[in-house]
């Protein structure tokens, strides 16, 4: 179980609340079918998780906030950034917005955004 502070917001620079947003994301997409989850490098510092499903192959950027922080959307840069990995590697593009409690566990249900 992670601990988080209460007074951190988002994902930026703070590696122990990213990997928890992508862990849980990891897990969504092997309960619902998704198969063989690896990383994508995007830029230096710019991960996005690439896998394949029965119905699409796709390519997910995520996005992890602390409770009560809402998630604001990928920025125009970042929806072009992935869109155009995405359509490099024939996948669609997706953005997930993760929202945890101090705990780490899910605070809400992953929110889900088609890119491409």
């Amino acid at each position: 179980i992670w601990f988080l502070k209460p007074n951190i917001m988002a994902d930026s620079g703070l590696p122990e609340i990213k990997l928890a947003g992508e862990k849980h994301v990891v897990t969504w997409l092997t309960e619902n079918g998704y198969a063989d989850v690896l990383i994508e490098t995007l830029k230096s510092d710019e991960y996005a998780l690439n896998a394949s499903g029965k119905i699409e192959n796709i390519l997910v950027q995520v996005r992890t906030f602390l409770h009560p922080h809402r998630p604001f959307k990928l920025s125009n840069y970042e929806v072009d950034l992935i869109s155009r990995r995405a359509a490099k590697l024939k996948l669609v593009a997706y953005a997930a917005y993760v929202i945890l409690n101090t705990d780490g566990n899910l605070n809400e249900d992953i929110i889900w955004e088609r890119l491409s």
